[in-house]
């Protein structure tokens, strides 16, 4: 990983030098957004987000499933992302505050949709025969994390790239972000498919989830699965608005399609957390597909 943490430096250092250039008299703020930040809403979600990385940290470290930090990691940094909003108000033209609460919040859905695919690997691999998974159970989830790595790389530089005083630099930033999410919500459409693929057969054999010890897990990543598809939707329809469209430059939607599906989405692990649900190997036959 560390490779990657040294692309994703230097993609930020990228957008910041592109992002200096040109003034027109506007402040980053009303260029990517069009109005001031909210600051109780962001106190709401910052204050959520840390609350929910407690207690994510807690499960993680108690069941010493250290696989698992990228959920309690990611909730982490959604909530320093919205806790640095609170004074952004009071800095709209401060380059690398704007830029240390707009690429946690952008980017963080990242390392959620990489617990869901080793949530998969695990579920797959520990209590199903191979033959549920029409790719096999680890290499799917390996797949799927370098395109989510590659779409974090890409979404960086573009939300570097948005924040310039340039209209050409700013409508590439946009276009980038936008490649990004598709890199990032194509594949996970698959998944999400591979998912359902497994419940059918699952289903078909006449299998109650209800009667399996790994049953909850099965629902909780389903419906985790669908809360974040839904942030990706929102995102790209975002994005492909470009600059000055109607969800970028109005808030609500930032908290009602983004914070509230994601919080959701990852709060479900609380009460059922993988490790309680992945250690039983089930007698299920072999799946005939």
């Amino acid at each position: 990983m560390q490779w990657f943490s040294l692309l994703l430096s230097l993609s930020v250092l990228v957008g910041t030098v592109s992002a200096v250039q040109d003034n027109n008299g506007k402040t980053i703020v009303q260029i990517v957004y069009d109005y001031d930040p909210n600051r109780v809403a962001a106190a709401v979600a910052g204050s959520l987000y840390l609350l929910c990385s407690v207690c994510l940290f807690a499960r993680a470290i108690s069941n010493r499933a250290w696989w698992a930090l990228s959920l309690p990691l990611g909730s982490m940094n959604m909530a320093m992302g919205f806790l640095i909003r609170i004074v952004l108000p009071n800095n709209p033209d401060n380059l690398m505050l704007f830029l240390s609460q707009q690429l946690p919040i952008l980017l963080s859905p990242a390392a959620f949709l990489a617990f869901n695919y080793l949530v998969y690997g695990q579920f797959a691999t520990n209590c199903l025969d191979p033959s549920y998974s029409r790719i096999p159970p680890r290499k799917a989830a390996t797949w799927f994390i370098i395109s989510n790595l590659v779409s974090s790389l890409i979404q960086t530089v573009g939300g570097g790239l948005q924040t310039s005083k340039s209209v050409s630099t700013d409508k590439l930033g946009v276009t980038m972000v936008l490649v990004g999410l598709a890199i990032q919500t194509v594949p996970f459409a698959f998944f999400i498919l591979l998912c359902l693929h497994v419940y059918k057969h699952i289903r078909a054999g006449g299998i109650s989830l209800s009667s399996e010890t790994w049953g909850p897990i099965v629902l909780a990543l389903l419906l985790s699965s669908a809360l974040i598809m839904l942030r990706c939707i929102y995102r790209i329809v975002e994005y492909a608005q470009g600059s000055g469209g109607y969800l970028m430059t109005h808030e609500l939607w930032l908290y009602l399609l983004d914070a509230l599906p994601l919080f959701i989405g990852i709060i479900v692990y609380i009460p059922f957390w993988p490790s309680k649900y992945l250690v039983v190997k089930t007698d299920l036959p072999m799946s005939n597909f």
